[in-house]
């Protein structure tokens, strides 16, 4: 039919030729033949030119599009809920991925300011320090005096007479009545009511011990004209994503349980409420690649920050570093009540692209003499938490710096961008 639609008009002069033959042989009495046969040679043009131009399977090429835009609408609507869910923003405008060196130091400026927000978020502290266990063992000196006092004033006010009894339970653990006349006890008691959780700042870091949340030395203001590079200020911004999901979910855990506590007429403290100590939050300070060898897990327990494993071969998912996303893992290790461990892990990994690959830990031994950190009467565990968190290459690869670009080969625009005006 094709063939007949492109050369129809040839047939005709055909047609037309040969009824001028015939007219010319049979002369004018032939001329009613002719006629109709021009007519119905007319007919078959008419419907050859009527035919359909699409190609015949139009319907099936219609439902194959139709699947197409169904598929690419529902991959806009995935990426969408992706980006909303990350919800991540850089800590200052237009700092990637071509920040300079001014936009350099002034995210290193945000950056501590982030990081100290975070503590606020904890309300975090530390157990007694020396000048305060010093400032209690006056105190009880003063109690003290009070009492032998007693009497020889008539007209003085007289403190209350304090009765002494058992220092110690059956078990070992110092009681109320110990703990009046034991200055560090007292100290340490006053310090952890102040407080929902104890964690270690920068201020507070020695060389004994780190801080709990991850501060790269790159972001440390050493008062010098130095500045981080553009991929160092990514990598810090991506654990500040990560370390801002995880402090939020430790806040929110014991803030549900403060606010039961409250209902009750109890004051919140370290001592009741789940999450007891931040010990750290630690970053892989690389994408995780596609391969790598297998590492054993550190052994729960210790007050020694917990390193991710850093290789997919290392966790159940096997997941690594594509082009289509990159992969981070990071660790959390704390010491809480086992018993809300679920309400944390569902608190981080909710509605967000973090998966936990393992969880270990070990008991903790009763604090009985109630110095140094005190976490409350109940049982608690000292745990690790291993996660990784898949990162879109669609909403994070075009603020990636061009270095970050190069190093994992990953076709980022920014150096797409670059390679097309060369």
């Amino acid at each position: 039919m094709e063939a007949l639609r492109r050369h129809g008009f040839f047939i005709i002069c055909g047609l037309v030729a040969i009824g001028g033959v015939a007219l010319g042989v049979t002369g004018l009495q032939g001329m009613p033949e002719v006629t109709a046969e021009m007519k119905k040679v007319e007919g078959i043009y008419s419907s050859l030119t009527g035919l359909q131009t699409g190609p015949v399977n139009r319907d099936r090429l219609q439902e194959e599009q139709d699947r197409i835009d169904a598929l690419l609408s529902d991959r806009d609507q995935v990426f969408n809920k992706a980006k909303e869910l990350y919800g991540y923003e850089p800590l200052i405008p237009d700092a990637f991925p071509n920040g300079d060196a001014l936009k350099m130091g002034d995210f290193r400026k945000s950056f501590g300011v982030a990081m100290d927000k975070l503590y606020e978020e904890l309300k975090s502290g530390a157990p007694a320090f020396g000048y305060e266990v010093e400032a209690m063992r006056d105190r009880i000196a003063n109690e003290l005096a009070e009492q032998q006092e007693i009497g020889l004033d008539p007209g003085a006010q007289q403190p209350e007479v304090i009765t002494k009894g058992p220092t110690h339970t059956n078990a070992g653990v110092l009681t109320i009545d110990g703990a009046r006349e034991d200055a560090r006890a007292r100290a340490h008691m006053t310090a952890a009511q102040r407080i929902c959780c104890y964690a270690v700042t920068l201020q507070d870091e020695k060389p004994t011990k780190e801080a709990s949340l991850e501060f790269p030395d790159s972001m440390r203001d050493t008062g010098g004209m130095d500045v981080p590079t553009l991929d160092e200020a990514w990598m810090a911004q991506i654990g500040l994503w990560i370390q801002t999901d995880v402090v939020h979910a430790i806040a929110a855990v014991n803030q549900k349980a403060a606010d039961v506590l409250s209902k009750k007429g109890e004051v919140p403290w370290v001592g009741n409420l789940p999450i007891k100590d931040v010990i750290s939050v630690r970053m892989w300070p690389e994408y995780i690649p596609q391969d790598g060898e297998e590492i054993p897990p550190q052994a729960p327990g210790g007050f020694e920050p917990a390193i991710p494993l850093g290789t997919p071969e290392s966790v159940f998912t096997h997941s690594g570093q594509t082009g289509w996303y990159e992969v981070v893992q990071f660790s959390v290790k704390l010491i809480m009540d086992s018993r809300d461990l679920p309400q944390l892990i569902d608190e981080i990994c909710t509605d967000s692209f973090h998966t936990l690959v393992r969880v270990a830990y070990a008991a903790v031994p009763p604090n009985r003499e109630m110095v140094g950190k005190i976490y409350g009467s109940e049982p608690v565990v000292n745990v690790t938490m291993d996660f990784e968190t898949t990162m879109l290459g669609e909403v994070f690869q075009p603020l990636m710096p061009e270095a970050i670009c190069d190093y994992y080969e990953i076709n980022c625009p920014v150096r797409a961008e670059e390679d097309g005006e060369g």
